[in-house]
C-alpha cells in the first residue's frame, strides 16, 4: 500500500499537469514515501532499520502534509485528489497494526 500511493503522489502533478513548486512538493513527499518504506523493518521493507512506529508517524505527517498541501497550494480541480490522500494516510495509520504480521488473535492450540 505504502509503495503504491507513494507512486499515486509522484504521478499526481503530471497527470494534473501542475508545475514549478507544487509538481516538486508532490515528487518529493513520494520520494521520500518511498524512502522510508524500503527501510522499514516490515513485509514490504527491503533493509529492515526502522521500527514500525516511527513508520506510521511518518506516514501521519505524510499525511497531514497532503492536507496542507490540499489547503496552501493553488492545485485546482485535483486539490480534492491530495486531501483524499491524505485523509486515508491519517486514517491507515489509527487501523495499522503496530507490529509487522502482528495476529489480532493468539492462535489457541486447545481451540477445535
Amino acid at each position: 500500500m505504502d509503495y503504491l500511493v507513494s507512486a499515486l503522489v509522484i504521478a499526481l502533478p503530471f497527470l494534473a499537469g501542475w508545475q514549478g513548486g507544487a509538481r516538486w512538493c508532490f515528487v518529493t513527499l513520494g520520494f521520500l514515501g518511498i524512502g522510508y518504506s524500503l527501510v522499514t523493518d516490515y513485509e514490504w521493507g527491503a533493509v529492515g532499520l526502522l521500527p514500525m512506529p516511527i513508520h506510521l508517524t511518518l506516514d501521519a505527517v505524510f499525511g497531514a502534509a497532503m492536507l496542507v498541501l490540499a489547503a496552501t497550494l493553488e492545485l485546482g480541480a485535483f486539490a480534492w485528489a491530495s486531501a483524499v490522500v491524505g485523509a486515508l494516510a491519517l486514517l491507515l495509520v489509527l487501523i495499522t497494526e503496530r507490529r509487522p504480521n502482528a495476529s489480532p488473535h493468539p492462535i489457541r492450540p486447545d481451540m477445535p
